[in-house]
């Protein structure tokens, strides 16, 4: 099955993935901190039960305490579900797509948070598919709902649309060029906020930053995707022409010819140093120097991971296996990448 992230989507070179979801309560029932775990079993069944009546064969469910850990884990490196979630597996259940693209938590900080996630800039497809199956669950179960305060959630900080809206965007470029602070500060001042998607600071892992809403009361869902798609727009842009600044560098083309050298001819490699290899590779890939699908690049972010890799091998690999078969993965599709 083709997963959402094989995919190609708009925007790509600098856009890798769009998120929305939905935070839900159901009205018949009290928050999930104060349910037992036969009670959150119990709003499992009854939202399963309109799933696989209204959807059938669209999704398939999984208790998290039937998993390992690595594949527990393997599902919040993919996005699927929150880290917080799989930390406490007792009493948690989770629905999915086969393509991934749509999910529902059951029972993390409220009873049911919709996902939808889809490849490059897609704020508002993503919405519309995350809306409909919020829709279909309102009208047979019932959400807890306020006529002045909105949607009620067990964090008053997401009480009204309870929606999120995020992009993760890898900014090579910025970074490299240190404009990332001055960045991240315009955007706090428009209402939004710019994180390291890996890892912390103006550095994170392979230069992924994760661009979020912050806003949930006072706005309408359309307003706030408005705000974040074209403020993700403008970044995409700045990013473009850091790129441009870059590729006349001599300094950045050495660095990025050794990239492309770890990419192709590593036979261990850990995921950090994979993944700030591949974020200099990318800009490349953009600006011609490699001849690789953008789509095949983004893809590896989340398929070499370390519990990803863990689960598609079935067995607990150690680290050092683990960073070998990923030099081996990498070395596949990066083969025949030279123009």
């Amino acid at each position: 099955m083709t997963k959402w992230y094989m995919l190609s989507g708009k925007e790509n070179d600098v856009a890798v993935s769009s998120k929305v979801s939905l935070a839900r309560n159901l009205r018949d029932h009290v928050f999930t901190n104060r349910l037992s775990t036969e009670e959150k079993d119990q709003i499992a069944d009854e939202v399963s039960a309109v799933i696989f009546e209204e959807l059938p064969e669209k999704f398939v469910m999984t208790h998290m305490n039937a998993l390992s850990r690595y594949a527990a884990i393997s599902l919040a490196e993919r996005d699927l579900v929150s880290p917080e979630f799989v930390s406490v597996q007792e009493g948690r259940s989770f629905l999915t797509t086969p393509d991934e693209s749509l999910s529902l938590m059951i029972c993390e900080e409220d009873h049911v948070k919709i996902q939808a996630l889809l490849p490059g800039l897609e704020l508002t497809r993503s919405y519309e598919l995350a809306d409909r199956l919020d829709t279909m669950l309102d009208e047979a179960l019932g959400f807890s709902f306020d006529a002045k305060l909105g949607y009620l959630t067990q964090c008053p900080t997401n009480i009204g649309t309870a929606m999120r809206g995020s992009v993760v965007l890898q900014l090579p470029a910025m970074r490299i060029l240190g404009r990332i602070r001055h960045l991240s500060n315009t955007v706090s001042r428009l209402g939004l906020v710019l994180t390291g998607a890996y890892g912390e600071g103006d550095s994170p892992i392979g230069s992924l930053y994760l661009l979020t809403n912050q806003v949930t009361l006072g706005i309408s869902e359309e307003a706030a995707l408005g705000n974040l798609d074209a403020l993700a727009k403008s970044i995409i842009e700045q990013e473009r022409e850091a790129r441009k600044e870059l590729m006349e560098n001599l300094q950045f083309q050495d660095m990025l010819w050794r990239s492309y050298g770890t990419l192709r001819s590593a036979r261990v490699m850990s995921f950090q140093e994979f993944m700030e290899a591949l974020s200099v590779v990318k800009v490349g890939i953009a600006a011609g120097e490699f001849d690789l699908p953008m789509s095949t690049v983004n893809e590896l972010i989340f398929t070499m991971q370390p519990a990803t890799l863990n689960t598609e091998a079935g067995e607990d690999l150690s680290r050092q296996e683990r960073d070998a078969l990923r030099a081996e993965k990498v070395r596949a599709v990066f083969a025949d990448a030279q123009q």
